[in-house]
Protein backbone atom coordinates (compact mmCIF):
# COMPACT_ATOMS: atom_id res chain seq x y z
CA UNK A 1 0.00 0.00 0.00
CA UNK A 2 1.56 3.45 -0.77
CA UNK A 3 2.60 6.03 1.42
CA UNK A 4 -0.49 8.38 0.18
CA UNK A 5 -2.86 5.77 0.93
CA UNK A 6 -1.84 4.59 4.33
CA UNK A 7 -2.22 8.86 5.02
CA UNK A 8 -5.81 8.77 4.38
CA UNK A 9 -6.47 5.73 6.45
CA UNK A 10 -4.63 7.33 9.56
CA UNK A 11 -6.77 10.75 8.80
CA UNK A 12 -10.10 8.59 8.52
CA UNK A 13 -9.09 6.53 11.56
CA UNK A 14 -8.56 9.91 13.41
CA UNK A 15 -11.80 11.39 12.33
CA UNK A 16 -13.39 7.85 13.62
CA UNK A 17 -12.15 7.82 16.83
CA UNK A 18 -11.72 11.63 17.44
CA UNK A 19 -8.80 11.43 19.91
CA UNK A 20 -5.33 11.07 19.82
CA UNK A 21 -3.71 8.21 17.93
CA UNK A 22 -0.61 5.88 18.88
CA UNK A 23 1.76 4.02 16.63
CA UNK A 24 0.08 0.68 18.29
CA UNK A 25 -3.39 1.73 17.85
CA UNK A 26 -2.57 2.91 14.04
CA UNK A 27 -1.03 -0.60 13.28
CA UNK A 28 -3.91 -2.95 15.04
CA UNK A 29 -6.58 -0.65 13.67
CA UNK A 30 -4.97 -1.25 9.87
CA UNK A 31 -3.23 -4.05 10.09
CA UNK A 32 0.44 -2.79 9.14
CA UNK A 33 3.45 -3.21 10.62
CA UNK A 34 4.68 -0.77 13.49
CA UNK A 35 7.55 0.08 11.24
CA UNK A 36 5.74 1.24 7.97
CA UNK A 37 3.14 2.85 10.94
CA UNK A 38 6.29 4.79 12.66
CA UNK A 39 7.63 6.16 9.21
CA UNK A 40 4.33 7.20 7.44
CA UNK A 41 2.83 9.27 10.96
CA UNK A 42 6.47 10.59 11.09
CA UNK A 43 6.28 11.73 7.41
CA UNK A 44 2.83 13.46 8.00
CA UNK A 45 4.39 15.48 11.07
CA UNK A 46 6.93 16.80 9.28
CA UNK A 47 5.04 17.51 6.14
CA UNK A 48 2.22 19.53 8.54
CA UNK A 49 -0.70 16.80 8.61
CA UNK A 50 -0.25 15.86 12.19
CA UNK A 51 1.49 16.91 15.60
CA UNK A 52 2.61 14.81 17.94
CA UNK A 53 2.40 15.13 21.69
CA UNK A 54 5.60 16.03 23.35
CA UNK A 55 4.64 14.01 26.49
CA UNK A 56 1.99 10.87 25.18
CA UNK A 57 3.97 10.83 22.22
CA UNK A 58 0.78 10.07 20.14
CA UNK A 59 -0.58 11.90 17.20
CA UNK A 60 -3.21 14.79 16.36
CA UNK A 61 -4.19 16.52 13.32
CA UNK A 62 -1.72 19.27 12.83
CA UNK A 63 -2.47 23.05 11.71
CA UNK A 64 -1.99 22.08 8.32
CA UNK A 65 -5.44 20.04 8.89
CA UNK A 66 -6.81 21.64 10.87
CA UNK A 67 -6.63 24.87 9.04
CA UNK A 68 -7.86 23.17 5.97
CA UNK A 69 -10.70 22.83 7.86
CA UNK A 70 -11.31 25.78 9.34
CA UNK A 71 -11.43 27.21 5.83
CA UNK A 72 -13.82 25.00 4.54
CA UNK A 73 -16.05 25.42 7.72
CA UNK A 74 -16.06 28.88 7.28
CA UNK A 75 -17.04 28.98 3.69
CA UNK A 76 -19.53 26.15 3.52
CA UNK A 77 -22.60 25.79 5.91
CA UNK A 78 -24.22 22.79 6.69
CA UNK A 79 -27.34 24.07 4.83
CA UNK A 80 -25.81 24.75 1.70
CA UNK A 81 -23.89 21.15 2.15
CA UNK A 82 -27.20 19.67 2.73
CA UNK A 83 -28.89 21.73 -0.20
CA UNK A 84 -26.26 20.04 -2.76
CA UNK A 85 -26.42 16.77 -1.40
CA UNK A 86 -30.22 17.09 -2.24
CA UNK A 87 -30.10 18.40 -5.44
CA UNK A 88 -27.98 14.77 -6.26
CA UNK A 89 -30.44 12.83 -4.34
CA UNK A 90 -33.30 14.87 -5.86
CA UNK A 91 -31.96 13.98 -9.48
CA UNK A 92 -31.70 10.57 -9.04
CA UNK A 93 -34.70 9.62 -7.18
CA UNK A 94 -36.98 12.11 -9.00
CA UNK A 95 -39.24 12.89 -6.00
CA UNK A 96 -39.31 16.73 -4.27
CA UNK A 97 -36.73 16.90 -1.78
CA UNK A 98 -36.44 18.87 1.48
CA UNK A 99 -34.00 20.41 3.78
CA UNK A 100 -35.17 21.16 7.37
CA UNK A 101 -33.95 22.44 10.80
CA UNK A 102 -35.10 21.71 14.21
CA UNK A 103 -36.79 25.07 15.39
CA UNK A 104 -38.07 23.95 19.34
CA UNK A 105 -40.84 20.91 18.23
CA UNK A 106 -41.21 22.01 15.06
CA UNK A 107 -39.20 21.21 11.49
CA UNK A 108 -38.83 23.99 9.91
CA UNK A 109 -38.65 23.96 6.16
CA UNK A 110 -35.22 25.76 4.63
CA UNK A 111 -35.22 24.65 1.13
CA UNK A 112 -37.34 22.53 -1.58
CA UNK A 113 -36.18 21.31 -4.77
CA UNK A 114 -39.10 20.32 -6.85
CA UNK A 115 -39.36 16.48 -8.43
CA UNK A 116 -39.54 15.59 -11.87
CA UNK A 117 -41.55 12.11 -10.74
CA UNK A 118 -44.69 12.08 -8.74
CA UNK A 119 -47.91 13.95 -8.89
CA UNK A 120 -47.81 15.07 -4.92
CA UNK A 121 -51.36 17.08 -4.38
CA UNK A 122 -49.34 19.60 -1.56
CA UNK A 123 -46.12 20.81 -1.01
CA UNK A 124 -44.15 22.63 1.87
CA UNK A 125 -41.93 25.30 0.88
CA UNK A 126 -39.69 27.09 2.68
CA UNK A 127 -40.75 28.63 6.02
CA UNK A 128 -43.55 25.58 6.34
CA UNK A 129 -43.77 24.22 10.09
CA UNK A 130 -44.97 20.72 10.96
CA UNK A 131 -45.07 19.38 14.36
CA UNK A 132 -41.87 17.19 14.54
CA UNK A 133 -42.82 13.66 16.04
CA UNK A 134 -45.89 13.70 12.99
CA UNK A 135 -43.27 13.47 9.77
CA UNK A 136 -40.25 11.35 9.17
CA UNK A 137 -38.09 14.32 8.72
CA UNK A 138 -39.16 15.46 12.08
CA UNK A 139 -38.61 11.73 13.74
CA UNK A 140 -35.06 11.86 12.06
CA UNK A 141 -34.40 15.40 13.58
CA UNK A 142 -35.93 14.42 17.11
CA UNK A 143 -33.71 10.94 17.08
CA UNK A 144 -30.78 13.59 17.57
CA UNK A 145 -31.65 14.82 20.87
CA UNK A 146 -31.86 12.43 23.90
CA UNK A 147 -34.64 10.92 24.92
CA UNK A 148 -35.60 13.27 28.05
CA UNK A 149 -34.99 16.29 25.68
CA UNK A 150 -37.62 14.96 23.27
CA UNK A 151 -40.17 14.64 25.83
CA UNK A 152 -39.77 17.88 27.37
CA UNK A 153 -40.05 19.44 23.77
CA UNK A 154 -43.30 17.46 22.62
CA UNK A 155 -45.06 17.40 25.54
CA UNK A 156 -48.66 16.99 25.10
CA UNK A 157 -48.64 17.83 21.37
CA UNK A 158 -48.67 14.00 21.11
CA UNK A 159 -52.46 14.11 21.45
CA UNK A 160 -52.53 15.71 17.98
CA UNK A 161 -50.95 12.99 16.07
CA UNK A 162 -52.48 11.70 12.27
CA UNK A 163 -52.24 9.18 10.39
CA UNK A 164 -49.45 6.94 11.75
CA UNK A 165 -47.69 9.32 13.81
CA UNK A 166 -46.33 7.99 17.47
CA UNK A 167 -49.67 8.45 19.82
CA UNK A 168 -47.85 8.02 22.97
CA UNK A 169 -44.48 9.17 24.57
CA UNK A 170 -43.69 5.57 24.41
CA UNK A 171 -44.22 5.15 20.85
CA UNK A 172 -42.43 8.14 19.64
CA UNK A 173 -39.62 6.81 21.99
CA UNK A 174 -39.76 3.49 20.25
CA UNK A 175 -39.37 4.80 17.19
CA UNK A 176 -36.59 7.49 17.58
CA UNK A 177 -34.63 4.00 18.87
CA UNK A 178 -35.06 2.58 15.32
CA UNK A 179 -34.16 5.60 13.61
CA UNK A 180 -30.40 5.87 15.61
CA UNK A 181 -30.30 2.31 14.50
CA UNK A 182 -30.92 2.79 10.90
CA UNK A 183 -30.07 6.48 10.38
CA UNK A 184 -33.10 7.28 8.18
CA UNK A 185 -37.23 7.36 8.79
CA UNK A 186 -40.50 6.97 7.14
CA UNK A 187 -43.76 8.15 7.56
CA UNK A 188 -46.87 7.90 5.62
CA UNK A 189 -50.25 9.97 5.79
CA UNK A 190 -49.06 12.36 8.90
CA UNK A 191 -48.53 15.98 8.90
CA UNK A 192 -49.76 16.01 5.06
CA UNK A 193 -52.14 12.89 4.15
CA UNK A 194 -51.55 11.41 1.38
CA UNK A 195 -48.16 11.97 1.48
CA UNK A 196 -44.95 9.89 2.58
CA UNK A 197 -41.69 10.78 3.41
CA UNK A 198 -38.19 9.22 4.42
CA UNK A 199 -35.32 11.42 6.07
CA UNK A 200 -32.41 11.43 7.87
CA UNK A 201 -30.29 14.50 9.96
CA UNK A 202 -27.24 15.77 11.23
CA UNK A 203 -26.03 18.01 13.53
CA UNK A 204 -23.54 20.71 13.49
CA UNK A 205 -21.45 20.65 15.69
CA UNK A 206 -20.70 24.00 16.20
CA UNK A 207 -24.06 25.96 16.75
CA UNK A 208 -25.61 22.45 17.45
CA UNK A 209 -28.37 23.15 15.33
CA UNK A 210 -30.25 19.45 14.09
CA UNK A 211 -30.57 19.64 10.36
CA UNK A 212 -32.69 17.44 8.28
CA UNK A 213 -32.44 15.92 4.46
CA UNK A 214 -35.61 14.06 2.93
CA UNK A 215 -38.18 13.23 0.49
CA UNK A 216 -41.96 13.23 0.08
CA UNK A 217 -43.97 11.25 -2.67
CA UNK A 218 -47.46 10.18 -3.19
CA UNK A 219 -47.88 7.59 0.10
CA UNK A 220 -48.87 4.94 -2.32
CA UNK A 221 -45.45 5.56 -4.47
CA UNK A 222 -43.70 4.41 -1.47
CA UNK A 223 -43.62 0.25 -1.43
CA UNK A 224 -42.60 -2.47 0.49
CA UNK A 225 -39.81 -2.75 -2.79
CA UNK A 226 -38.62 0.59 -3.11
CA UNK A 227 -38.88 2.15 0.59
CA UNK A 228 -35.13 0.27 2.01
CA UNK A 229 -33.19 1.18 -1.50
CA UNK A 230 -34.66 5.39 -0.98
CA UNK A 231 -34.09 5.09 2.74
CA UNK A 232 -30.41 4.07 1.80
CA UNK A 233 -30.16 7.14 -0.46
CA UNK A 234 -31.16 9.90 2.06
CA UNK A 235 -29.14 8.35 4.58
CA UNK A 236 -26.36 8.02 2.51
CA UNK A 237 -26.57 11.99 1.12
CA UNK A 238 -26.77 12.84 5.43
CA UNK A 239 -23.87 10.43 6.29
CA UNK A 240 -21.61 11.99 3.51
CA UNK A 241 -22.13 15.81 4.80
CA UNK A 242 -22.23 14.19 8.63
CA UNK A 243 -18.62 13.22 7.93
CA UNK A 244 -17.46 16.10 6.21
CA UNK A 245 -19.07 18.48 9.28
CA UNK A 246 -17.60 16.14 11.98
CA UNK A 247 -20.99 14.68 12.82
CA UNK A 248 -19.85 12.35 15.49
CA UNK A 249 -22.76 9.95 14.92
CA UNK A 250 -22.22 9.86 10.88
CA UNK A 251 -18.16 8.89 11.43
CA UNK A 252 -19.26 6.28 13.69
CA UNK A 253 -21.96 4.85 11.91
CA UNK A 254 -21.37 1.60 10.10
CA UNK A 255 -23.78 0.71 7.43
CA UNK A 256 -25.33 -3.28 7.38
Amino acid sequence: MSTLANARDVLRLLARLQRDLTVTDVAGALDLPKSSVSRTLSMMAEYGFLDRDPVSRAYRPGELVMEASYHFRASRSTASLLEEELAKLVADIGYTGYVDVLDGAESLVLHMRIGTVGALQAYTPAGTRAPAYASSMGRALLARLDDAQVLRLVDARLEQATGSAPRTPGELVSSLARVRADGWESSRGEFVPNVAGISAAVVDGETGQVFGIGIALPAPELRHENEARFGRAVRDAARRVGKRIGDPYWLRYVAE
